[in-house]
């Protein structure tokens, strides 16, 4: 991609989130279970989802090998289990319209797929909520059960979060790759990339944090930076990457430098320096990262996100 065109506009984000390292109370509504055991699932044919073969899309890759100044931390390539992530079991946030699912988190041939479906279910408003909601559509959400802060390298002061993502199309869907832990937003949180099915062009980059639980310093309607990419982001794979430093969020598509959020800007950037996050990978569907204007009726009854690997490297 030759050129990008920054806009800083107003959006909404992500507000608060369940870290899944919380105390018992939580566990009811958070499922570690591995969703490609999941037995019951499979007991009526009628329910078994047809996977889009994803073998022969292409788009940018980038091999540890490219990479020859930055040391490999962990890396995730969805071919065997997912033992290292926790799945979420609840609604969640800013007026979504899903209930995360365990069972729409699927791996096969080496990737893991996110899906949204519509159907009607009923759980959990949200892992800290036990309040019984009726939902009209499912999705996934996962979680690294490890946590990453740059400062805690040995020998390294940057950190490199990077996955390769295939985003779907349709109105209402939000897929989102970033990281956080909770009590949020005093840890922080980098969203390296959120996108609206609806826009095809674009999507979006941010960062949060506050000193006081539920309170961010940070105003969305300053931070949030739309990166264009002047084609359809949803044809092809595309990586998407956060080098992590002291007084720096650089945020990459497809290896090149996009946008760069710098502590002489903002001022609040090295305040998260020394917190650990988790990276976190979901597809939610509606809610406050779209306009009022939404019909629930225009959302897809099926789509996927589709992710071939995720890495952590240290520099």
């Amino acid at each position: 991609m030759k050129t990008f065109l920054l806009l800083i506009l107003c959006s909404c984000c992500i507000v608060s989130c369940s870290d899944t390292d919380n105390t018992t109370s939580v566990e009811p509504e958070v499922s570690m279970e591995d969703p490609m055991n999941d037995e019951e699932s499979n007991d009526d044919s009628s329910d078994v989802t047809i996977l889009p073969d994803v073998s022969n899309v292409g788009g940018v890759d980038q091999q540890v090998e490219d990479l020859p100044d930055w040391d490999l931390v962990w890396e995730e390539q969805f071919d065997t289990n997912l033992t290292a992530w926790t799945a979420w079991d609840s609604g969640a946030f800013n007026n979504e319209f899903q209930k995360y699912t365990p069972s729409n988190v699927v791996l096969e041939n080496g990737y893991l797929y996110l899906q949204e479906k519509r159907e009607t279910v009923t759980g959990f408003t949200n892992p800290f909520d036990p309040t019984i909601e009726t939902f009209e559509f499912t999705s996934g959400r996962i979680e690294t059960n490890e946590t990453y802060s740059p400062e805690n390298l040995e020998e390294g002061t940057k950190l490199r979060m990077s996955a390769r993502i295939l985003l779907p199309e349709g109105d209402g869907l939000w897929p989102a790759f970033w990281s956080f832990s909770d009590p949020w937003p005093t840890n922080g949180e980098i969203d390296v990339m959120e996108y609206r099915g609806n826009n095809t062009q674009q999507y979006s980059t941010n960062f949060f944090y506050g000193s006081t639980e539920g309170q961010p310093d940070t105003d969305p309607g300053q931070t949030t930076t739309f990166i264009n990419s002047g084609g359809n982001i949803t044809t092809e794979f595309h990586v998407f990457e956060v080098i992590w430093s002291e007084n720096e969020l650089e945020i990459f598509f497809d290896s090149e430098l996009v946008h760069t959020f710098t502590e002489a800007e903002w001022g609040l950037v090295d305040d998260f320096y020394n917190r650990f996050q988790r990276i976190t990978l979901n597809m939610a569907v509606g809610g406050d990262f779209f306009s009022d204007n939404l019909n629930p009726d225009n959302i897809p009854d099926e789509a996927f996100t589709v992710v071939d690997w995720v890495r952590v490297y240290k520099q």
